[in-house]
């Protein structure tokens, strides 16, 4: 079940000294309910889009569930209360949930401690392949121009795969982390066994994102945006690399380079 992402309205616009009405999209933002087995588990503020791969996502990244391979049992409900996503499998126990709504900054809100952020993150195996640093700036160009609602409503965030066979998945939400975990449960709903190269991110890296592509043993982050000191301190312990703030084919790089770049690019 897929519920129009792009919402349109009636807007004033100002333009060269004069006030006009016109219809304007925007980029949703609802209240999203997970839930295992009709019991809530925590509440995002998402966009209405691919809620099937967000809960396999968030659920693997923020839960350490696993879901198969096979396409799992997810019903989709819509009430005045939101919209509910139930992954129904007896076989699936969760000893922890967030009774607080996680939003679109949030990747953190249940922690106390910041060493222990850094100290839990898994260490990322190195790849097996030479990146080229050209073609990761132009495969960011290219999941940017895939982004059909952030083309729509301007309001939205795009979040992308590239796996070992060179396909590119993109995937977009209000938040940025939602999108990270979008693109992540896609690859469990579509039962690929494919390794992930790297990640590309429309905006800036936080540690979310790091422990996010961490959990998912990604060795490769791409973004828009520039990268926080914590995602960098992350990063860097977590055996990733961090290629941010991409500009005009410059980019800030944060963490291993030897042996995971093409020497001549």
């Amino acid at each position: 079940m897929n519920i129009e992402d792009s919402l349109s309205t009636v807007v004033h616009r100002w333009n060269d000294g004069k006030m006009s009405l016109e219809k304007e999209f925007l980029g949703d933002e609802s209240l999203i309910h997970l839930c295992l087995n009709g019991e809530k588990i925590t509440s995002l503020l998402a966009s209405n889009r691919d809620l099937e791969e967000l809960l396999c996502g968030h659920y693997y990244t923020e839960y350490d569930i696993v879901t198969p391979t096979t396409k799992p049992n997810i019903s989709i409900d819509q009430n005045s209360t939101g919209i509910s996503v139930n992954l129904l499998n007896e076989k699936v126990e969760l000893n922890t949930k967030r009774n607080n709504i996680v939003v679109s900054s949030c990747g953190a809100c249940d922690q106390n401690d910041l060493s222990d952020l850094i100290d839990r993150t898994p260490t990322v195996s190195n790849p097996s392949e030479l990146y080229s640093m050209h073609e990761l700036i132009l495969l960011l160009d290219k999941m940017r121009a895939e982004q059909v609602e952030f083309s729509k409503n301007g309001g939205v965030h795009g979040a992308g795969l590239l796996f070992n066979d060179g396909a590119l998945d993109v995937k977009e939400d209000i938040g940025r982390h939602n999108a990270v975990d979008k693109v992540i449960g896609a690859t469990f709903l579509s039962g690929t066994t494919q390794s992930i190269r790297a990640m590309f991110l429309s905006g800036r890296c936080g540690w979310d994102i790091v422990m996010k592509a961490a959990k998912s043993n990604i060795p490769v982050i791409v973004s828009v945006g520039a990268a926080s000191s914590l995602a960098a301190k992350t990063a860097r312990a977590a055996n990733i690399t961090l290629v941010s703030f991409v500009r005009n084919g410059k980019s800030v790089v944060i963490g291993p380079v030897d042996g995971r770049f093409h020497t001549k690019d």
